[in-house]
């Protein structure tokens, strides 16, 4: 009776042993085919200079089928595979491409360049719009942000500061009209920055209130400038802007 029970006893342990290996390597394998399912990279490239990319992104790119991305960012690196301009239609000419290449149920491998980091004013929005592309479509691969690059230039500590775009988002002029009304400290990607230097001052904000304008980070033709706002109102501006308010 003594040697059934053992006997019995060891049968369950090993029935679980089996039973929970069987579970674990079913998960794996799973997992294994679903990440080589994956053949769409959204790549985050950094502020513009290649200095500022990470080695997971060269990797990425560098085994890629197709690259898409602006004239700026393609420029960066040596690519392999075919290379796909996107222009002012950017939104247009992505969902033409991800519409054809979802249908075709292709393997190739797909990067789609993003500058900065695409989870903040970068492209994973505009491609989460298209209705067709799940989550389990892509995969991410974050960047150095503007922000992040901006915070470092200026040596803060973004941690302590509001953080706003103003691309494409008219309605975050209230809310940065707010925030500076509060004194509170801000950090801003501006839509057109003289436009919305004069929105501050026709609604009550002071033209000697001071701000940092820090343009084409990264570039050759980097440039910091930090005065007042009636004194920044003179001065024309490149798109590639981050402003700090404290």
């Amino acid at each position: 009776m003594i040697f059934l029970k053992n006997f019995f006893e060891r049968l369950i342990v090993f029935k679980s042993y089996i039973k929970y290996h069987f579970k674990y390597s079913f998960a794996k394998t799973l997992l294994k085919i679903k990440n080589e399912d994956i053949m769409i990279y959204i790549v985050g490239i950094g502020p513009g200079n290649r200095n500022y990319v990470t080695e997971k992104a060269f990797d990425t790119i560098k085994t890629s089928d197709f690259v898409l991305g602006s004239k700026r960012s393609l420029d960066i690196f040596e690519i392999n595979g075919k290379k796909i301009e996107l222009t002012v239609n950017l939104k247009n000419e992505l969902c033409e491409f991800l519409t054809n290449y979802k249908k075709s149920n292709s393997k190739k491998k797909v990067s789609i360049l993003s500058t900065g980091d695409p989870c903040f004013s970068g492209l994973l929005k505009t491609i989460f719009s298209f209705d067709f592309i799940e989550k389990e479509d892509f995969e991410v691969i974050p960047g150095i942000s503007s922000i992040q690059i901006a915070a470092a230039k200026a040596k803060i500590s973004w941690e302590d500061y509001n953080i706003l775009t103003l691309h494409g988002k008219e309605e975050n002029l209230k809310k940065l009209l707010n925030y500076v009304k509060n004194g509170e400290k801000v950090i801003f990607l501006p839509n057109n920055l003289k436009k919305d230097l004069k929105f501050l001052i026709e609604n009550g904000i002071s033209g000697e209130k001071e701000l940092t304008v820090l343009e084409n980070l990264s570039y050759d033709n980097e440039k910091i400038i930090t005065d007042k706002i009636s004194n920044l109102l003179e001065n024309d501006y490149s798109y590639l802007l981050v402003c700090i308010i404290n």
